[in-house]
């Protein structure tokens, strides 16, 4: 019996728990309960009007459930359309902060090569295209939590890419190597936060590549990543070469 008890807490437990959340139920049960016991005394008329009673808070609750689950099932309803309505903003800049990862990596590379020949990107090659529907979209608010986070993160990075753009290109004193490294740093952590996009707006599903060839974004990404990783490992391996030379 002692082994039972902790049990028999917790199903207690359980049960007030599930009538302090549904108050219709657990009055209409002590109702019926009542009414019950009324039936074998004098006063069994009583009853009647109990177990009235007891109906007349058990279609409340069942109305109230009916309500609960109608509204769940709208928030989801709306959050999938939320997610369709800004999907195609958020591949399009997706889009944008990738073909910008890619420059950055020639950029970066050249300019710690000290190549004559110069890649021919401008200034406006590396701005990110910014969202137009986020924030002010009514749709925005109906995003769950999570989903606004993620979609805020990236945003927000986007920002921070293109003020250092319009801060530092060809700032005067700075080296161009310092300057696509950064470029390359900024846009690599707007494609980290964009992975989660992806996932969370189902884009992969929704934006299939054109070319079965090119591969999903997600892919591209990892391959982007992956160049900007060698580059910089390379440069990291040049510069130590050129430091043990330079102390011989």
């Amino acid at each position: 019996m002692q082994k039972m008890i902790p049990y028999i807490n917790k199903t207690i437990a359980l049960v007030g728990n599930y009538f302090r959340k549904n108050p219709n139920m657990g009055l209409a049960t002590l109702l019926f309960l009542i009414g019950i016991l009324f039936l074998s005394t004098r006063l069994s008329t009583i009853s009647g009007a109990l177990f009235g009673a007891g109906a007349s808070l058990l279609g409340a609750w069942i109305t109230e459930l009916n309500k609960r689950r109608a509204d769940s099932e709208d928030k989801v309803r709306r959050e999938i359309v939320a997610r369709k309505y800004l999907a195609p903003e958020l591949n399009r800049t997706i889009e944008r902060v990738l073909y910008i990862h890619d420059r950055a990596i020639p950029n970066f590379v050249s300019a710690y090569v000290e190549h004559d020949v110069k890649p021919n990107d401008l200034k406006e090659d590396f701005i990110p295209y910014m969202p137009f529907l986020y924030p002010g979209a009514p749709q925005f608010r109906d995003l769950s939590g999570d989903d606004a986070t993620a979609l805020i993160a990236f945003y927000d990075s986007l920002h921070a890419l293109e003020k250092f753009v319009g801060d530092w290109w060809e700032r005067e004193g700075q080296l161009p190597v310092n300057i696509f490294n950064m470029i390359m740093t900024l846009s690599n952590k707007s494609l980290v936060q964009a992975e989660n996009c992806i996932r969370r707006f189902d884009l992969e599903t929704l934006f299939p590549p054109e070319y079965e060839s090119w591969g999903t974004i997600s892919s591209r990404i990892e391959r982007s990543k992956k160049s900007a990783k060698q580059a910089m490992d390379a440069h990291l391996a040049r510069a130590e070469a050129k430091n043990t030379s330079q102390n011989k």
